[in-house]
């Protein structure tokens, strides 16, 4: 049994404990789980297997049986054949028909797998991580769990069970798309990619890390930050511009101070590197514009983390949080329209919970506070809306002006 190949899955869910048949962790959902008479819902099956040979996951989905022609599916079996290794997603629609009686409904399913030939296991039924306690709100879509690793059990159990409510008024439509889909979303091409970053890290980190220092940092933030938002939308206030930068180079001094912490910042971008063939010779411009994208939410997840410590109590839920770290991060990727307001929360709001951590030489922090001030003060129309915002952002600045 080896632990060398990553656990994927733990970085495409927010998940301790999975589940295993055979060799092949897993992990379900249905979504949504409410729908109206003529509506969709879907069986969605996070895969990973541990054989180092092919292996075939087989999903038997379980509809209620009375009435018969209250759900449909395409089929009752999807089988799905994975390469060695290979971690993917099935989703499974499942239609409504428009004459159910609104109630709810069990809806169950059962996974088999098995290699096609004998194999070993590549991956553990539990493993540990490196990175210890952190006040990060939520850990997926970080590569945190393949880089070092998250700790995870999985449980031997080949069913899940499913309550799907059916309200509202019924909905008529065109015929609805029933087929499976499958999205791969690693395979062992992907480990020696992987491997290289790693490698060339552990070889150069007495080199890159004096290459990270907080002034070259927050100098290529802050003008990073001004062009990707600038295409969303929605250009920054020099304030704004100042905090942002402020955030986002305190998160990568923090990690920066263990080697996990380091290997959770590099690796990423040197994979990215190696496999799209970016250059390697600027550290600083590799990490912050390379890999912007995950640092933005890696920056969101220690916003929200910390804004709890701070007022004791979760800004917005769970769900929400994931929402607005997806959304902020593909406008900052793609462009796109980004009202300010989740810009703010939590960024903005975390970058002045750091502003006394992060001064830059020559800086006075009330003044930037200043500039701050007047850059919320002309975006009032835009966030008057969000009240427990601007209570939040009041009693921030106000902490923050304490210590300036």
């Amino acid at each position: 049994m080896s632990s060398e190949y990553p656990d994927v899955l733990g970085d495409l869910i927010e998940t301790r404990q999975r589940f295993e048949v055979n060799g092949m962790h897993y992990v379900m959902s249905l979504s949504p789980a409410t729908v109206v008479p003529g509506g969709m819902t879907y069986l969605r099956v996070l895969l990973q297997s541990c054989w180092d040979v092919p292996a075939q996951a087989s999903i038997l989905v379980q509809l209620p049986t009375q009435p018969q022609t209250a759900f449909s599916i395409i089929q009752k079996r999807t089988d799905v054949p994975l390469e060695a290794a290979e971690v993917g997603e099935v989703t499974i629609p499942i239609a409504c028909a428009t004459t159910t009686e609104p109630r709810e409904y069990a809806i169950s399913a059962t996974i088999g797998a098995k290699p096609e030939t004998r194999g070993l296991f590549i991956r553990s039924k539990e493993g540990e991580g490196e990175l210890g306690e952190t006040p990060l709100s939520f850990t997926s879509g970080m590569a945190l769990a393949t880089t070092v690793g998250l700790g995870f059990v999985a449980r031997t159990q080949g069913e899940q069970r499913f309550s799907l409510r059916v309200a509202g008024q019924p909905q008529t439509g065109p015929a609805p798309n029933l087929i499976p889909t499958y999205l791969s979303h690693w395979t062992v091409a992907d480990l020696p990619i992987h491997g290289k970053a790693r490698q060339h890290v552990n070889d150069q980190r007495l080199y890159l890390l004096p290459k990270l220092s907080g002034q070259a940092l927050y100098m290529a933030f802050l003008e990073e930050s001004q062009a990707r938002f600038k295409e969303a939308g929605l250009p920054l206030q020099i304030g704004e511009a100042l905090f942002l930068s402020k955030i986002l180079t305190y998160m990568i001094q923090y990690f920066l101070k263990h080697t996990a912490g380091q290997d959770v910042i590099l690796i990423p971008a040197f994979t990215l590197a190696f496999r799209y063939n970016l250059a390697t010779n600027d550290a600083v411009s590799l990490v912050v514009r390379g890999d912007y994208g995950r640092l933005v939410r890696l920056a969101i997840s220690l916003s929200f983390g910390m804004l709890r410590q701070q007022l004791k109590r979760e800004v917005w839920t769970h769900e929400e949080q994931l929402a607005v770290a997806e959304l902020v991060v593909d406008r900052a990727e793609r462009g796109g329209v980004l009202p300010a307001e989740f810009l703010y929360l939590p960024l903005l709001l975390g970058g002045l919970l750091v502003a006394e951590y992060v001064q830059m030489p020559g800086e006075k922090l009330a003044q930037s506070l200043d500039l701050f001030a007047k850059a919320y003060r002309q975006r009032s129309a835009e966030l008057a809306e969000n009240a427990e915002l601007l209570q939040v952002l009041s009693q921030l600045m106000e902490r923050a002006r304490s210590v300036s």
